[in-house]
């Protein structure tokens, strides 16, 4: 039997989602080592909504563009019809598929995992469940929803089910690997530890005083803190927006991105015309080793309490740029571990904006510790988080199915 990596996922190129991103370029790195690459995805709807041809080649990868709606992201409604169509689409097709390579899915959208690890069951097949955000744990634990509804606990026993059902578990924390295990401990010698991933070919070091976005917003002479990517559900962002308020001397804040508490930002500085902020949309990914650079500090935010639920992928990105992280994360999660270990910034609680300040005052202050911290990152990132790292990790799992 050929070495063949086979994934389904809902989102892929060409939507230019960091999840979409991500698989593209692990896929692509895999099938430049040789590995037959096959991808089950839904038609774009996120960056991009022109719809596809059934399957297309790309950089190596063979995509099939299975049947199912493509309304924008922005339309609740229509974002669960796209949902509903493509879980619909991959389970007929894998109910009458007789390949019996093991099937690799991640848990975007929730339901898609729980569903092929069934079909797998039934077709005998070995099944990867790759664990991005656990579903719907942290809403429980935002108080959304309660842990004694009906329907949470009818989902809670399927996921359950699915994980046993699993041939491996690949999570993107220690603390989720840690979590899992409490939940569920006949599942732990399944559980694999594989950290998301960056590419090193777009996001490098480079010079900030010839940075695009520095000279185009003229910031050659501020001293500027970015947040880039999602403002989404795991995200604090009213902290950050205080953090703008108690205006630092020269302090220049950048948001880039946007999501459901985007709205919390804009509200908690009451004018987002203010003159030490600016707020971009999320930008092309040609332009991410641009933006990921175009700043001292790297910010990451992360609910409290939402420790082993998430792990937000934006940090990676921040190491390969080589600067700074201020993680404002739980202590016990994989983003603080990660932080302490490599000795690349700083760990703050979610909520204590009077840290946050006290922080990026001293990294403005000592360049030696910036700079001998930006070193960290970038030395950490080449080491074990650039894609083809990551992607000799999947290869030696899918080796031993």
């Amino acid at each position: 039997m050929s070495k063949k990596f086979f994934l389904i996922s809902q989102v892929f190129y060409p939507d230019e989602v960091s999840t979409a991103g991500l698989f593209t370029d692990l896929c692509s790195v895999m099938s430049d080592d040789g590995y037959n690459v096959e991808v089950w995805c839904a038609q774009p709807s996120y960056s991009a909504s022109k719809r596809q041809p059934r399957e297309i080649e790309y950089k190596g990868i063979r995509i099939h563009y299975l049947f199912s709606t493509n309304f924008r992201k922005g339309n609740l409604f229509g974002r669960l019809a796209n949902i509903i169509t493509f879980s619909l689409s991959v389970s007929f097709k894998l109910l009458f598929t007789n390949e019996k390579y093991p099937v690799f899915t991640h848990t975007t959208p929730p339901p898609i995992g729980i569903i092929i690890s069934f079909i797998c069951l039934l077709r005998k097949r070995s099944f990867v469940y790759v664990l991005l955000d656990i579903f719907p744990e942290g809403l429980i634990r935002l108080g959304k929803i309660s842990r004694k509804n009906l329907i949470v606990k009818f989902w809670n026993c399927c996921f359950i089910a699915s994980l046993r059902r699993s041939t491996k578990i690949i999570v993107l924390g220690r603390d989720m690997q840690t979590w899992l295990g409490n939940v569920c401990s006949d599942i732990s010698p399944k559980i694999i530890y594989i950290p998301h991933w960056q590419d090193n070919k777009i996001i490098f070091n480079s010079d900030f005083t010839q940075n695009e976005f520095i000279l185009k917003y003229g910031l050659l002479n501020k001293f500027v803190v970015q947040y880039s990517g999602n403002m989404g559900l795991w995200n604090d962002m009213k902290t950050l927006g205080l953090a703008v308020q108690s205006n630092l001397q020269d302090v220049m804040f950048m948001f880039v991105g946007g999501g459901l508490r985007k709205n919390e930002l804009l509200e908690t500085l009451n004018d987002p015309n203010r003159k030490n902020v600016l707020i971009l949309p999320f930008q092309p990914t040609e332009k991410l080793g641009s933006i990921l650079t175009a700043c001292h500090l790297g910010l990451v935010s992360l609910r409290d309490g939402l420790e082993g639920v998430a792990v937000p992928c934006k940090i990676y990105g921040i190491l390969a740029a080589g600067v700074p992280v201020i993680a404002m994360v739980p202590e016990n999660s994989e983003i603080a571990f990660i932080v302490k270990e490599e000795n690349c910034g700083f760990v703050v609680n979610p909520t204590d904006q009077d840290a946050l300040i006290d922080i990026i005052s001293l990294l403005k202050s000592d360049e030696n510790l910036r700079k001998s911290m930006g070193q960290s990152s970038r030395m950490a990132f080449e080491k074990k988080y650039t894609t083809r790292k990551i992607a000799e990790r999947y290869e030696v799992l899918l080796n031993e199915l």
